[in-house]
């Protein structure tokens, strides 16, 4: 198969990302060649669940910038964008000094005041911040009295990562679909 040609750009970050992955060990490649074979199954798991890490904090954040959107439209209406009203004192002040000092949970429940949520989501936003809590709060989340898993399933599994990925997607879709409509 032949390479698809990159524009420079291109070919700088996935330099980058190359160089990122080596550096934070990250690398499958790199881990199994350069490890001692005893090391490399702890070398691996511990990329693994990096990754994994990383991907549910980013989920996190987005579910947090979904509400933070309902929450600036049902103060500031939908007539103007979100760059436009990053031009205005009253949006960045309400940003600085709101959205920025609510935790996920607090914004949910002032969402909830506003709008219809239905009761998945409510339970999936409330499952999302204890495991983000979870996995951000302890360098060996595996070992608290409640462990690192979505609906039952350990989230350092595939099955239990790609459930928990598909339920995100499911999160995601209701927020486009309801208020981005």
């Amino acid at each position: 198969m032949q390479k698809p040609n990159l524009t420079k750009k291109q070919r700088a970050l996935a330099t980058d990302l190359k160089d990122l992955m080596a550096r934070l060990r990250l690398d499958p490649d790199q881990i199994v060649d350069k490890a001692e074979p005893d090391a490399r199954t702890t070398y691996l798991k511990l990329a693994r669940d990096q990754i994994i890490r990383s991907a549910i904090i980013l989920k996190y954040v987005l579910m947090d910038e979904h509400l933070s959107a309902v929450m600036c439209w049902h103060y500031f209406g939908k007539k103007r964008s979100f760059p436009q009203l990053w031009k205005t004192e009253r949006f960045r002040t309400f940003n600085y000094f709101i959205l920025e000092k609510l935790y996920l949970l607090q914004k949910l429940e002032l969402v909830k005041n506003v709008h219809d949520i239905p009761g998945w989501v409510l339970s999936d936003l409330a499952a999302l911040n204890d495991l983000r809590n979870g996995i951000a709060h302890s360098f060996f989340p595996e070992n608290r009295r409640r462990k690192p898993d979505w609906k039952g399933k350990s989230v350092f599994t595939r099955s239990g990562f790609d459930h928990f990925l598909e339920d995100m997607d499911k999160l995601s879709e209701f927020f486009l679909d309801r208020f981005w409509s």
